[in-house]
């Protein structure tokens, strides 16, 4: 049966630590009602009678452009419909992005042909405050609005103290689990039973292949962000686990990617790769998901978001979300999650009115509801009436319950470029790559960059504080 999001749950999830920065420019005031019409009278003694109360503000006009992801324009159409209940004359230009590297691609051609859009929506993070700074986003300073927001730290979603971005999903990072076909195979995972620490992973892949699955772990290693998933999640969970400050004592000299800490994920990644198919190197995203629907490899790791694009391909599927289980002992585990996909306002938004007044409708309870229910988003507003797949269902107890404490998703925070020659290190360790060569060009190339943006690293170092 389904569950419905209670508000309450949604503020309790998101007082996790997750991470943050924050954001200048131009404050915006809150978009004002049109002026009422001037009657007759009014004109002939020169004053201009107040709106009585409750009377509604004239109709916006114009189009917004607005970029996204396919699930994001598919709920956008349908909230855009409400919205011309009392704004006929308002559309929309969708531009769909498919991956977070196609639209920071397409920002940069849109930022140097002067040609934003007026909205969009992406993943929160570093890029985007890097879009803030360099004066290309529109500040949310409406109280009202953001105190539509749940609680949780703001610093991604942020620059220099201005709100960027509101984020309309609470992001996990979680194991995937096609539970219909663990069922079928005497596997019945349950709240008592699911993996808390990595022996009890390993025994759930021997479980699966002593059932007849012999190659239960899926994986696209044609795709790096699919190689290197099990591996964020490593770090979020473990790495960060033992030393909270590793990046920073990284961007410090006081550790390295090439270090023991870093290398003994190559060593866990080793352990699972009996498990994983003898193919998955040459297996794309959409032939990963083939073997979990049909069964053959119903494992994978992922954020919760993948829920989604599974349930389009076999709405009738039996998915279970796990909790990342990758810490040697089961006191040690902790829940991945943070704000991901938010919406912002660019600078050179035709009709800013316009746009925040859309913002507006689509944060509220009625517009969230469809946003996030149409995109499978586990959403951030405090009224939000979606009703919850019960695919989260484990998760949802355990955010409930306040059972397993948050590793926040920090990568978001390193310096731009190098979670790309992380991914490709990764794949090419995958690949037969000696994993010291992968984690050494890792750590060289992180010293390039530190040296090509030594501003960066300060600013960094000046607003972190140690955990």
């Amino acid at each position: 049966m389904k569950k419905k999001i209670l508000s309450i749950f949604l503020a309790a999830a998101m007082t996790f630590g997750l991470t943050a920065c924050g954001s200048s420019g131009d404050t915006t005031a809150a978009p004002e009602s049109a002026e009422p019409a001037v009657t007759e009278a009014s004109s002939a003694s020169g004053e201009t009678p107040e709106a009585d109360a409750g009377e509604e503000k004239e109709p916006f006009e114009g189009t917004i452009t607005i970029a996204c992801g396919p699930p994001e324009s598919e709920a956008l159409q349908k909230i855009l419909k409400l919205y011309q209940e009392k704004n006929p004359n308002v559309d929309l230009d969708i531009i769909i992005t498919q991956t977070v590297t196609d639209f920071e691609t397409m920002m940069t051609g849109w930022i140097a042909a002067d040609t934003l859009p007026d909205m969009y929506i992406a993943q929160v993070g570093s890029v985007e405050q890097g879009y803030a700074a360099n004066g290309y986003l529109e500040p949310l300073t409406d109280p009202e609005l953001l105190d539509r927001l749940v609680e949780g730290d703001r610093e991604l979603i942020s620059y220099n103290g201005d709100v960027y971005a509101f984020p309309m999903n609470m992001s996990v990072s979680a194991i995937l689990v096609n539970n219909g076909v663990l069922k079928e195979a005497g596997i019945d995972l349950n709240h008592d039973n699911y993996p808390k620490c990595w022996q009890d992973l390993m025994d759930l892949f021997q479980k699966c292949v002593d059932a007849g699955i012999e190659k239960p772990i899926g994986l696209a290693g044609q795709d790096s962000s699919a190689v290197t998933a099990w591996t964020f999640q490593y770090i979020y969970q473990t790495i960060y686990g033992e030393n909270p400050n590793w990046y920073a004592d990284i961007l410090r000299g006081k550790a390295a990617w090439n270090d023991d800490l870093y290398m003994e994920m190559f060593n866990k990644y080793s352990e699972m790769l009996p498990f994983i198919a003898d193919d998955a190197l040459g297996t794309a995203s959409d032939g990963m998901r083939k073997k979990f629907i049909t069964g053959e490899s119903p494992i994978y790791f992922q954020v919760a978001g993948e829920v989604g694009i599974l349930k389009e391909l076999d709405p009738d599927l039996d998915i279970l979300l796990l909790p990342s289980a990758f810490t040697d002992k089961p006191e040690d585990q902790t829940i991945i999650s943070g704000f991901d996909s938010g919406i912002s306002i660019t600078k050179s938004a035709k009709n800013k009115d316009l746009c925040m007044d859309f913002l507006d409708f689509i944060t509220s309870s009625e517009g969230a509801t469809i946003l996030t229910t149409t995109a499978t988003y586990l959403p951030t507003t405090k009224d939000n009436q979606m009703e919850l797949d019960p695919a989260f269902d484990l998760i949802y107890n355990i955010l409930k319950n306040d059972e397993l404490p948050n590793s926040p998703i920090l990568s978001r925070q390193w310096i731009p470029g190098v979670k790309e020659i992380m991914k490709t290190g990764q794949q090419n360790w995958f690949a037969g790559e000696d994993a010291k060569s992968v984690a050494d060009k890792i750590q060289e190339e992180h010293t390039r960059l530190m040296e090509a943006d030594p501003e960066w690293v300060e600013n960094f170092l000046a607003n972190y504080q140690d955990k």
